[in-house]
């Protein structure tokens, strides 16, 4: 953590003193109050991940919890994304406007991400409650007593099983 303390740091620092002290009067309201909405989410989640690294002892001296590894994939991931980009587009700021454009990386990832597990979920909304006519196979009657039949035997075999209790 000790890097990322340092570059948090610095490119802040560096941000802070180079737009709202030398090029001052280029700057305008909706620039400062993005960087203060980024500087906010981006505080958060680096407080939240250094919570996440620090062993926690009980006030005995005893260890109760290492904290968290910082390098497993996840929600943890994520946050360092966050972090990441925000760094990227505090520097590339100083230089151009449009370097706030990078943002929108963010959601398209998401998209990218979930996307497909939203759509599969939709879909499977949409057939589930729109299926009122048997399948082509089962039109006799034929299909639904067989499976109906291995139902039955699958669920008497779970009754006979041996049931362990603690």
């Amino acid at each position: 953590m000790a890097v990322i303390d340092k570059a948090y740091l610095s490119i802040n620092i560096l941000y802070i003193f180079v737009r709202f002290i030398l090029q001052y009067s280029s700057i305008n309201w909706t620039e400062s109050i993005l960087y203060l909405i980024t500087i906010v989410i981006e505080s958060f989640l680096y407080i939240n991940l250094y919570k996440m690294s620090r062993p926690r002892y009980d006030p005995g001296g005893i260890l109760i919890d290492s904290g968290a590894d910082l390098s497993q994939p996840g929600l943890v991931s994520y946050m360092f994304d966050y972090i990441y980009v925000s760094w990227l587009v505090h520097l590339l700021s100083l230089m151009t406007k449009w370097a706030w454009c990078l943002y929108l990386a963010i959601p398209v990832y998401l998209a990218y991400m979930f996307g497909p597990y939203v759509l599969r979920f939709i879909r499977s909304q949409t057939t589930t409650g729109s299926t009122t006519e048997p399948a082509a196979g089962t039109a006799a009657g034929g299909g639904d007593a067989e499976k109906d039949k291995k139902r039955q035997e699958k669920k008497e075999r779970k009754q006979q099983r041996v049931k362990y209790s603690r």
